[in-house]
């Protein structure tokens, strides 16, 4: 609706004309449904309760929305009463913030190939567009299946609390803390239900501000306001180091139960490479002519690792010899095919399923993960270097090309976080006698 305001003190009987939009509201107030018998309020088996609304369509139609939230399962009027008046306000405060009640009709679809970037206004929208820029960017798939979980949590989240529909410039800092607020004291694992890890959430901040800049470059919002909130104090508790004995320990239980599982840790122990990388591994990327093969790495598009001796008897027995250029190495067949058909992360989660049986019939505990043979073995080669008489210095200068990390600062920080590196026997150098 338009409401037009003549200026009559402009001089000479000009008159400006000033034109105010007033937004109409697109839903009525909520209303609590209730079933009555002779006038009076019931409980009665087949009487639903229930607190409605309208939402006006753009072209004027109308659709009717009803929602009970298990009000129904409580057995008296006046429990159901409590319950209905609650969820009207609950339902009053979303649809105020902006909240959009789901439904096949809805005019702003959240599929950016699909609408006009002039009709990306929601939170919900504005967050599918910058996921789609994402998926165009040519990042790794790894990446993209993180920030994908953690923006359909954030969106899930979104959704029960009224956000979903919000105006995108409306979302504020405040708004994320509430959701910050979130992960930190009420969300559980689906699996485990254990609370999220200090670093856990600070992933989630991480995936969700990277979508706020694609967003603040698209120029969807002003600012990403998320970058500057502190990271969570965090003591990472998985992927422990094994000691030398649990090493073998896990080899003798697979050499009599999941031997084919023995190769692929190998390719960790060895070339050092991370369970996802040995995942990518094709029959193509190795060159048994100058011992050296290729794979694609966490940091780098194209890495070259040599063949070292304590890995060619493992090679040996994969079989590859003959086998297509495309197909994987490491397969759920045990072995080598073309295993296109499965996402990387479904490859991946299948070893990571196989260790876990390992796990739980030795005992060890949820800060062991196929990831800890990579840091023991790391750990392995410091130590014996250490033996050697080496200094520090010495020793991080030796590993760098060997764990292919791109910087001895970066090398020192890894070997500081596993929290197991202790310093050489320095009896030599006390002068006490005690």
């Amino acid at each position: 609706m338009k409401i037009e305001i003549y200026d009559e003190s402009r001089p000479n009987g000009r008159h400006k004309i000033i034109t105010i939009d007033m937004a109409v509201k697109k839903y009525t107030d909520p209303k609590l449904y209730i079933p009555k018998i002779n006038g009076k309020p019931t409980v009665a088996p087949g009487k639903h309760w229930y607190v409605w609304f309208r939402w006006t369509y753009s072209d004027g139609s109308r659709q009717k929305f009803k929602y009970s939230k298990k009000i129904n399962f409580l057995k008296t009027v006046q429990e159901r009463k409590a319950a209905g008046e609650a969820l009207k306000k609950g339902l009053a405060v979303a649809l105020d913030r902006g909240w959009v009640p789901g439904n096949k009709k809805q005019e702003e679809t959240s599929d950016p190939k699909k609408i006009d970037r002039g009709n990306i206004k929601t939170l919900a929208s504005a967050m599918e567009f910058a996921m789609e820029i994402k998926r165009r960017s040519g990042k790794k798939e790894t990446t993209l299946h993180g920030y994908e979980f953690h923006m359909n949590k954030f969106l899930e989240w979104a959704k029960n609390n009224g956000f979903y529909g919000m105006d995108v410039r409306n979302f504020t800092l405040d708004h994320f803390y509430q959701f910050h607020d979130y992960l930190r004291f009420e969300y559980v694992k689906e699996d485990t239900k254990e609370p999220l890890s200090g670093s856990s959430v600070n992933n989630f901040k991480r995936s969700i501000s990277a979508l706020f800049s694609t967003m603040k470059n698209e120029r969807l919002i002003d600012s990403n306001f998320i970058k500057d909130i502190p990271a969570v104090d965090s003591e990472p508790v998985n992927n422990k180091p094994f000691t030398v004995d649990q090493i073998l320990e896990i080899k003798e239980y697979l050499a009599k139960r999941d031997p084919y599982l023995i190769h692929f840790i190998s390719f960790m122990l060895y070339p050092l490479l991370r369970p996802r990388e040995i995942c990518r591994l094709r029959v193509r990327d190795i060159n048994t002519t100058n011992w050296f093969f290729s794979v694609e790495t966490k940091t780098s598009s194209i890495s070259y690792r040599r063949i070292i001796d304590k890995i060619k008897p493992t090679l040996a027995a994969l079989d590859i010899e003959g086998k297509p250029g495309s197909f994987h190495i490491f397969t759920n067949e045990n072995e080598p095919k073309d295993w296109s058909s499965a996402k990387l992360k479904s490859r991946y989660d299948h070893f990571g399923e196989r260790f876990r049986v390992v796990k739980k019939a030795l005992g060890y505990g949820r800060e062991y993960g196929l990831y800890s043979c990579r840091h023991t073995a790391i750990l392995d080669l410091y130590y014996s270097l250490q033996k050697r008489k080496m200094n520090e210095q010495e020793i991080l200068f030796k590993l760098m090309p060997i764990t292919q990390h791109k910087s001895i600062a970066g090398l020192k920080n890894y070997l500081r976080n596993l929290k197991m590196i202790m310093p050489a026997d320095h009896s030599d150098i006390y002068t006490i006698e005690f």
